[in-house]
């Protein structure tokens, strides 16, 4: 089948969680015989192979349109040429409502919800809002990488959607590189916070934790933003004795980092299924996160959890687990039996489903009926 993948920054670019699952997902479906086109930022580097390619495609720069503008151009170059438009996330979704109209099958994949993330002033949420109620009404079918999100749908909208869940990627132990003599940090003496910086990640309630934290332990932030009032107000607020901010980080630098990293901390208040967490999951370094149903259902029994926004509890709980290594090397080895689904299961999902001949999103209580 040819497949279009929009709503991303792009195969091959590693900007965020979205595009983390296409580097994964894309080339497992090259394998399974699909041809995949990824409509990317016209910076990528990746070279096409396996059945995808990168199509660089242009967009109007700023948070608020880049995305939805590739968007459009993306899905004006693909209306009527793949036999399935996949949107990845809630405002290209909106979309769904032109391949609708002119009989084109569309798949929109939910990461997250988006209207409720902090980085959106009201009139961004209010047109999330009104996108996802034009996907719902218009997508040929709908996925989801969480539980939460499933019930979401189906008590919303009484829509059965299905749930894909991200992959556990295999990860293998990466020794640390020369930019950590750089920095001077030693492997096990620091706490990784991996992911892009936006208010709704939490990355500002870790940074103060630190700070109140007597101890000679580091916090290694790695990110990028695209915000940078507020990327400016987190380096002012880091203490520059405990903390590094080293920027976005992907391959073996990446790896490196979580490697060696003594615990890995994600305080965010909403997820969808978070991509670093399972980074840090599948490289078995314990992780403190916020106790959200998606955080859970990644780290499970193995994590440690504090209430979202709860600056004093993280900082409680960090200070509890650095005074005690023989916890966290536990919670590693209890790591190493954790069981998700790897990346070769998720693509068969997306594969079964590109192929079932569903027009239009089920009521999620017909199901539950048929289920009785």
């Amino acid at each position: 089948m040819r497949i279009a993948m929009i709503g991303s920054r792009g195969v091959g670019s590693g900007y965020g969680g979205i595009e983390r699952v296409l580097d994964e997902l894309c080339p497992r479906l090259g394998g399974l015989g699909h041809e995949v086109d990824v409509f990317s930022d016209p910076s990528v580097t990746f070279e096409d192979h396996g059945g995808v390619r990168a199509l660089r495609t242009a967009a109007v720069g700023g948070k608020h349109f880049e995305t939805i503008s590739r968007s459009l151009v993306a899905l004006r170059e693909a209306m009527g040429r793949y036999d399935v438009v996949h949107f990845h996330a809630v405002g290209p979704g909106i979309l769904s409502a032109a391949t609708h109209l002119f009989g084109q099958r569309s798949l929109v994949t939910i990461h997250g919800l988006d209207q409720k993330r902090d980085k959106w002033g009201r009139a961004a949420r209010m047109s999330l809002s009104l996108a996802e109620r034009t996907l719902v009404a218009n997508a040929d079918q709908i996925s989801v990488v969480s539980e939460n999100l499933r019930r979401y749908f189906a008590e919303r909208y009484d829509v059965a959607a299905r749930f894909i869940p991200n992959g556990m990627p295999r990860k293998s132990h990466v020794a640390p590189g020369p930019r950590f003599a750089e920095l001077g940090l030693e492997p096990g003496r620091y706490v990784l916070f991996a992911s892009r910086l936006t208010p709704e990640k939490g990355c500002q309630d870790l940074i103060a934790a630190m700070n109140a934290l007597q101890t000679d332990m580091k916090l290694v932030v790695a990110g990028g933003s695209r915000e940078p009032a507020y990327y400016d107000a987190l380096r002012a607020a880091a203490d520059p004795a405990k903390t590094f901010f080293v920027g976005h980080q992907s391959g073996d630098a990446l790896a490196a980092l979580f490697s060696n990293a003594y615990l890995f901390v994600l305080p965010s208040y909403i997820e969808g299924m978070s991509m670093a967490l399972l980074e840090a999951v599948a490289h078995g370094v314990p992780a403190i996160v916020s106790d959200i149903p998606e955080n859970r259902a990644v780290a499970g029994a193995c994590g440690f959890y504090f209430a979202p926004r709860d600056v004093a509890a993280l900082g409680a709980l960090l200070g509890r687990l650095v005074a005690d290594p023989n916890a966290v090397a536990e919670a590693a080895r209890e790591l190493k039996t954790l069981a998700r689904p790897d990346w070769d299961d998720v693509a068969r999902r997306y594969d079964r489903l590109y192929r079932t001949p569903l027009r239009r999103p089920v009521a999620a209580t017909l199901i539950q009926g048929a289920r009785a």
